[in-house]
């Protein structure tokens, strides 16, 4: 981090903050943003160059995202080679080019697709940030958090008297916050996810047929497919079920209400397996027969004895699932134990250093919120919740699912922390909206 880097930093992070209080003041009559944009923004911004402190000076092997710097760095400065170098380079065209370009393509560390479109993105924020890795990641903060403010808005129209609780499930969980806003793969994951649901949620509920609204939506959904394919498909069908009770609910013919469930029901368990099928063709550890296998990879990469197992090299925090049969009925017998992890280990026992104790606390917090909630609510009401609204089914869906997905594969607590922020805001707004319902429902009577 050099004299230049400080500066840049500060330079951003003010200029950064005055374009938030701009656009802030553009929506004057709406008292959401006027509350909480400009806290979450900052808040981001803050955790952006905390992560940046932390891969600069605590992970002395800088992590993923120093090699997407590398990358990025390398190819914005090959920029003034012309377009059709850049071309090439970005299209891994390793053939009919010359020496230099060449040269420039075996610099390159990444190779798979899950990298390199995470390294082109970044690109762009590269060259805004006039090469500094704080400043860029400070750009690339600022645009995440454009997606996920579009997230909390979409949850803050449907729960508008849980605006708080909307507030802190999105935009203040500490442990979201700080992985979703550095330069790697999780940022931009949880950023599109947000465009994605708030564009779909326009399309259902505006114009149909809107452009710009298929437009985003889009691509949104492809960039996340592209860089973490097993996001898309797990919130396929939470997003299927919740837009099909949404269309069953404003159906008024009895008859037509009653086939709505099973018709769309059918539909997405068809959409699920074709995209499980394209999956698979399109990568083969996505597909169904290697799932265990993959996991078995990561675990195995993860969960190491001996060698460069300390926490600089970041994987002295592992943990196992115990032995498994590697069948439906083995993975059905380890799933209580996979969501368990992702969402409230480690333990406080666990803890070997500041950084998983951290983890830890938070973990213990979600622990005693959703005890607390599930006794006082009750385990037949908070099911008859989820099952008659939409958007709580679809939040309960994603997040188990998705818990159980990383939970099961990541076997350290170090890349478990960063993979789970996904589905950490549906879980714990899933938690307020049960809450809620209940408060509702006993003022009620």
């Amino acid at each position: 981090m050099s004299f230049v880097d400080v500066v840049l930093t500060i330079v951003y992070f003010l200029l950064l903050t005055l374009v938030g209080s701009i656009i802030r003041n553009r929506h004057r009559s709406n008292p959401i943003y006027q509350k909480w944009y400009l806290k979450g923004l900052i808040t981001k911004l803050t955790a952006c160059v905390c992560f940046c402190l932390v891969y600069t000076f605590y992970y002395d092997y800088g992590g993923d995202t120093r090699g997407y710097f590398r990358d990025t760095t390398t190819i914005a400065d090959a920029i003034w080679f012309g377009p059709e170098v850049i071309w090439k380079i970005l299209q891994r065209d390793y053939q009919n080019v010359d020496s230099q370009t060449l040269d420039i393509l075996y610099k390159l560390m990444y190779d798979s697709p899950m990298e390199y479109y995470t390294v082109h993105l970044s690109v762009p924020f590269n060259i805004l940030g006039f090469g500094s890795y704080f400043s860029m990641s400070l750009l690339i903060a600022f645009f995440a958090y454009t997606g996920v403010w579009r997230f909390f808005m979409l949850f803050a129209a449907k729960f508008p008297k849980l605006e708080r609780e909307m507030a802190f499930s999105i935009l203040f969980v500490p442990s979201v916050v700080f992985w979703g806003s550095g330069l790697n793969k999780d940022t931009f994951i949880i950023c599109f996810v947000g465009y994605f649901l708030y564009y779909i949620n326009k399309l259902f509920e505006g114009k149909i047929f809107n452009l710009k609204y298929i437009l985003i939506a889009g691509v949104s959904g492809y960039l996340i497919f592209i860089i973490k394919a097993y996001v898309i498909v797990s919130l396929i069908p939470g997003v299927l079920i919740w837009r099909t009770l949404y269309l069953r609910n404003r159906i008024s013919i009895g008859w037509m209400r009653s086939l709505v469930l099973p018709i769309f029901g059918g539909a997405t368990i068809l959409v699920v397996v074709y995209a499980l099928s394209v999956l698979g063709q399109y990568n083969k550890k996505y597909s169904v027969g290697s799932f265990v296998t993959t996991a078995q990879s990561m675990q195995g990469w993860h969960y190491q004895e001996g060698h460069n197992t300390s926490e600089q090299y970041g994987r002295g925090s592992s943990y196992t699932l115990g032995d498994y049969e590697e069948t439906p009925m083995g993975l059905l017998k380890v799933f209580p134990a996979a969501v368990n992890v992702t969402f409230f280990r480690p333990y406080i026992w666990e803890a070997k250093n500041a950084a998983m104790l951290a983890q830890a606390i938070e973990s213990l917090l979600f622990l005693f919120f959703t005890v607390f909630t599930i006794l006082k609510v009750g385990p037949l009401r908070v099911y008859s919740y989820i099952s008659n609204d939409s958007m709580l089914l679809m939040c309960v869906v994603f997040a188990i699912f998705f818990g159980f997905a990383v939970g099961f594969s990541s076997y350290n607590f170090g890349a478990l922390s960063r993979y789970k922020i996904p589905c950490i805001p549906f879980f714990i707004a899933a938690l307020f909206i049960i809450r809620y319902k209940y408060q509702e429902s006993r003022n009620t009577k």
